[in-house]
C-alpha cells in the first residue's frame, strides 16, 4: 500500500480500501437484521465519521434516520482533554 499525503503530513494505511469495505458490508448486514422493523437513529461525529457513515448508510436497508454532530478535542495535532460542540 502506497502511503497517504495529507497537507504535510505522511501516513501509512493500516488496513486496504478492500478490507474497510468488506467490514462496512459485514456491519450493515447485522444492523439489517438486528433492526427489521425498527427505525434506528444513526447519530455520526463530524469530521471524521462522515465518509463511514455515509458509507454504512448507503448499505443500510432498514428505515432509518442518520444526523451530525459537530464535536472536538484537538486544537492542532494534540487533544486538549475536553470535548467540546464545536461550530
Amino acid at each position: 500500500m502506497a502511503n497517504i499525503k495529507v497537507h504535510d503530513k505522511e501516513f501509512v494505511p493500516y488496513i486496504t480500501e478492500h478490507e474497510i469495505e468488506e467490514q462496512i458490508k459485514r456491519v450493515a448486514a447485522e444492523i439489517n437484521k438486528d433492526y427489521e422493523g425498527k427505525k434506528p437513529l444513526f447519530i455520526a461525529i463530524l469530521n471524521g465519521a462522515f465518509i463511514f457513515a455515509a458509507d454504512l448508510f448507503k448499505k443500510i436497508n432498514v428505515e432509518a434516520e442518520i444526523c451530525f454532530i459537530k464535536l472536538a478535542s484537538y486544537k492542532g495535532v494534540k487533544s486538549t482533554g475536553k470535548v467540546i460542540t464545536a461550530i
